[in-house]
């Protein structure tokens, strides 16, 4: 991932070198198809709060350096069951292959997630 790019988002939510340092450091180990959630990532970066962070994620998403997916968790607390690009793609109802059931979705079941572009 380009620095300069980084540089960019990072300076355009006024955000410090520290921040822009960090978010270099974490992006050079990417590889593309690799799923991180906020909290990893905020945790990693240590911006001035969540909701810059939010709004630099955004910016990642819309250069394509991320990609922003939804997914929908097993209650069974197995895992994904299967990812969508947005809440309004999710169905109401999905067929659980973790627990051989089929569920209705929840807001619980739903996380939201950031996988690596493949461009980068």
């Amino acid at each position: 991932m380009s620095s300069i790019n980084l540089g960019e988002v990072t300076s355009k939510f006024h955000q410090g070198l520290g921040v822009r340092r960090r978010l270099q450091k974490l992006a050079s180990s990417w590889r593309p198809g690799e799923v991180y959630t906020f909290e990893h990532l905020y945790q990693k970066v240590s911006p001035s709060s969540p909701a810059v962070f939010s709004l630099m994620l955004s910016e990642l998403v819309q250069r394509g350096f991320l990609e922003k997916l939804v997914r929908v968790e097993s209650p069974s607390n197995q895992g994904g069951i299967k990812d969508f690009a947005s809440v309004s793609d999710v169905p109401d109802r999905i067929y659980d292959w973790r627990s051989d059931r089929e569920i209705e979705v929840q807001p619980d079941n739903l996380r939201v997630l950031f996988r690596v572009g493949h461009g980068q």
